[in-house]
């Protein structure tokens, strides 16, 4: 039987460790960049935001990948970056992108760290095409992890486009076939969802194709912002703590009865409160166990 560390033995293990019961496949999204810029004192409209967000970026995916995730769909634009109508917000998205992800230095630090980047979606956003280009022409594929896709989209049905025009070019296949055909490889399907503020899905950051088992967070870290002791807390959920299924289930259901406040008072994950112009989560007491059990944390 495999031991399950304590959650405190968790937080201070080697990183090979924690890779164990870490998935394969994440899905990340980095709603906030422009907060996280004005937190540290810089303009989200000026060149210096785009370096900020891109040195926070390339932490946030080394500790990801230090921690045994092998595949990470990383949603940076979506439809609604698309029709935003701030003054040359859309003109400097589109030259960040392509000075950040492709820049000659950018290229050299992906070499570097033996990273596989690409960029998914740009066949609905030209602009950006040349850049999906050089990172396929300058980095080369990979077998195995770390690989990183960021994911753009201008208009929620990007995807489904993308998926319809390979089955028809191909014929009727498998999933699995869907997903080496679209990215040139086999990648398992991702079974943690990374998301950042409001608890919501969008067909633009989560493309439907890639969905296994899909265990969600959604962290309140602005931007690409992630420290270690957050990751491995999720993990350990993800790995310990949602592992509730019982393929014999007898007596399960009458186990509720020494948690009927819980059962009878239920919160509502996802209430929020504002925050000015943004959204927050409304705090959820913990529930006491009056049994100390089911929870593998010493």
């Amino acid at each position: 039987m495999d031991v399950v560390l304590s959650l405190h033995d968790f937080l201070q293990a080697p990183a090979s460790e924690v890779a164990k019961v870490a998935p394969q496949t994440i899905i990340l999204t980095t709603g906030g960049t422009r907060r996280a810029a004005a937190l540290a004192g810089i303009s989200p409209t000026t060149d210096e935001y785009a370096t900020f967000t891109m040195a926070q970026m390339l932490s946030c995916l080394q500790l990801l990948f230090d921690h045994g995730i092998r595949y990470i769909f990383a949603g940076i634009m979506t439809e609604a970056n698309y029709h935003e109508i701030t003054p040359n917000y859309r003109e400097n998205l589109v030259r960040w992108t392509e000075e950040g992800l492709a820049s000659s230095q950018a290229l050299q630090q992906y070499r570097q760290l033996n990273w596989q980047v690409r960029l998914l979606g740009a066949h609905a956003w030209p602009e950006l095409a040349p850049v999906a280009r050089r990172l396929e022409q300058e980095i080369p594929a990979r077998r195995n992890g770390p690989a990183v896709w960021f994911t753009i989209a201008t208009d929620p049905d990007d995807y489904w486009h993308l998926v319809a025009g390979k089955i028809i070019e191909h014929g009727k296949f498998s999933r699995s076939q869907v997903i080496r055909a679209i990215l040139g490889q086999d990648v398992p399907p991702a079974t943690l969802y990374l998301g950042s503020g409001k608890p919501q899905l969008l067909i633009s950051l989560v493309p439907p194709v890639l969905i296994g088992k899909l265990e969600c967070y959604w962290r309140q870290h602005l931007g690409f912002a992630l420290d270690k002791a957050t990751l491995r807390h999720i993990l350990y959920d993800y790995a310990y703590i949602r592992n509730t299924s019982m393929r014999d289930k007898t007596g399960r259901a009458e186990r509720a009865l020494h948690y009927r406040q819980a059962w009878e008072n239920p919160p509502v994950v996802g209430l929020g409160t504002r925050l000015g112009p943004f959204w927050y989560p409304a705090p959820i007491s913990p529930v006491p166990d009056p049994l100390n059990e089911g929870h593998p944390h010493g």
